[in-house]
């Protein structure tokens, strides 16, 4: 296998491209780095770069019939998102998902409603997936989970559940109700308690932007506006923080059955 050394090989420069959004909308590709993020996206790649190709990693997406290409450590860094990479980056397809098929026998949709962070939006969905969860929305004027910061945030998670992207904010809260799903947003100043809510219903979690929460129209909307309780002085929880703590009450209420697996 040639070792392509140039930033300027086609395969590399139509796969830098896929950093910005725009190239990602057009090509319906975005790229995936790292081995545990590319393990887990191994039937959705088509294409897949590497340093070592006698790498375990390398061996099985050949088997998988995904096009493997071997390049230098500096062609790597191109691609790579992270200062050190991990010697793998590769080209992923998700297909568009529809709201009404992603909430169709949903009994925990994590509602992402125009949260900015890719990192906050990548570890809401790895936590999502390890809660139970089974779709995640993210609606218009929220960052896209194909950004390479949040596909590595979702270590993975990305193509285990469910996600819809730009989802019209004026309908999803009638699409949740559509599908019987209670509508518990997740706010600071909530006057419920997280763990007052009957999560045994199903439910549709709204978590908002980092800086300016969810705006008057949701809370407006929602059955229930909850908040975790603060109990030290710190003026507020990490919107990935809270999602998981609220996630993991609605898992041991509905009687999830824990796994036990190792946290990376």
């Amino acid at each position: 296998m040639a070792v392509v050394t140039s930033v300027d090989n086609a395969a590399v420069k139509a796969a830098r491209k896929l950093a910005r959004r725009p190239a990602r909308d057009a090509a319906g590709a975005f790229l995936v780095e790292g081995p545990q993020a590319v393990r887990e996206a191994l039937g959705h790649l088509t294409q897949l770069f590497v340093t070592d190709p006698g790498a375990e990693l390398a061996v099985h997406a050949r088997q998988a019939g995904v096009a493997v290409t071997q390049v230098s450590d500096r062609v790597l860094a191109a691609l790579a998102d992270t200062v050190t990479p991990q010697g793998v980056v590769g080209v992923a397809e998700l297909p568009a998902l529809d709201l009404a098929d992603a909430l169709a026998g949903a009994r925990l949709a994590v509602v992402c409603w125009r949260v900015a962070d890719p990192g906050n939006l990548g570890t809401v969905l790895r936590t999502a997936d390890a809660g139970g969860a089974d779709a995640l929305v993210c609606t218009a004027g929220s960052v896209d989970p194909r950004n390479p910061k949040a596909v590595r945030a979702s270590a993975g998670s990305l193509f285990h559940l469910p996600v819809v992207t730009d989802a019209d904010p004026g309908g999803v809260l009638a699409a949740c109700r559509a599908h019987g799903l209670q509508v518990v947003a997740a706010d600071a100043g909530g006057p419920v308690p997280h763990t007052a809510v009957d999560f045994t219903a199903p439910t549709a979690l709204l978590l908002g932007n980092e800086a300016h929460g969810l705006p008057g129209e949701a809370l407006a909307g929602a059955d229930v506006v909850a908040s975790v309780p603060i109990l030290g002085r710190a003026e507020s929880l990490n919107l990935a923080a809270a999602a998981a703590v609220i996630v993991y009450e609605a898992a041991r209420q509905r009687g999830r059955p824990a796994k036990a697996r190792p946290c990376r």
